[in-house]
């Protein structure tokens, strides 16, 4: 969980607040958060990070101020909603106000549909449905007195398209396409409010999930660079290959930002082409 204080507008100094969950055992939001994390604090953010595993927290609080920014580490677990909101609590009576929220809890499942065991498909629930809704609600009921927000919640292509081969999206993918719905359905509920919510999906970037696809690829006794440059090859149109983090968390940034003010209700994809193919 992050929040910021910067300069958005020419004169005037807003508070940022993000909400980022990392989950260790899954970690795409590990690689995508951090990164994130790191931009919104180096435009001046005050960034407050939260997370299951607080010692990563404190591992990017510890560069972020390294560098000469500001941010505080916190411990949380986004599928309970009373530590979600209690950090955002913090972060509003710290800083005075909650402008933005980036609602980034997710972990991985990647066990083929038929396999997946009820215990594994409720964890990934637990975390990536019931802890984003959690993040968007208490973000939503805390942002509205202010009449203004910014809310940018991390989903997946997975959420609009599976992939063959036994790749095994199938429940990652069914939460992600849960988060696509309830950002838009947050979205209708905070613009009365001036509060825009909005998803950012990644495509294929190297982060935590990929990684063990290329471990069981390895252990199968294929080359992991091969096989990654195929699934690139395959998978993504754009010729520039797989996403980098800094490419989402770029997106991120700008839909935090007052460029962004009239867009709200999206799911925009930053994944090289990869829901078109």
């Amino acid at each position: 969980m992050q929040a910021v204080n910067r300069n958005i507008n020419e004169q005037k100094k807003q508070t940022i607040e993000t909400l980022r969950q990392t989950i260790k055992e899954w970690d795409i939001s590990g690689r995508i958060g951090e990164t994130v994390s790191k931009q919104l604090a180096q435009a001046g953010a005050i960034v407050y990070l939260a997370s299951r595993t607080e010692a990563n927290c404190v591992r990017v609080m510890t560069e972020i101020v390294d560098a000469g920014n500001k941010a505080v580490a916190i411990s949380c677990d986004v599928s309970d909603i009373n530590q979600v909101d209690a950090v955002l609590a913090q972060a509003e009576k710290e800083t005075g106000k909650l402008d933005i929220v980036i609602n980034n809890a997710g972990i991985d499942c990647v066990t083929p549909f038929v396999d997946c065991s009820q215990e594994e498909m409720m964890r990934v629930i637990m975390t990536n449905q019931v802890g984003v809704n959690n993040g968007l609600q208490c973000a939503l009921r805390r942002m509205k007195k202010y009449n203004h927000g910014k809310i940018v919640t991390t989903t997946s292509f997975a959420g609009r398209r599976d992939l063959p081969h036994g790749l095994g999206f199938g429940h990652y993918g069914m939460t992600k396409a849960a988060v696509n719905y309830i950002t838009q359905s947050a979205a209708f509920a905070g613009a009365d409010y001036n509060i825009n919510v909005n998803a950012v999906g990644p495509g294929i970037v190297l982060t935590k999930m990929w990684e063990d696809i290329l471990d069981t690829a390895e252990k199968e006794g294929k080359n992991r660079k091969e096989v990654w440059n195929e699934y690139i090859k395959t998978y993504i149109p754009l010729a520039r290959g797989a996403q980098t983090h800094e490419d989402i968390g770029y997106m991120m940034v700008f839909l935090c930002s007052k460029y962004a003010d009239h867009i709200t209700g999206q799911i925009i994809y930053v994944d090289g082409g990869a829901t078109t193919a």
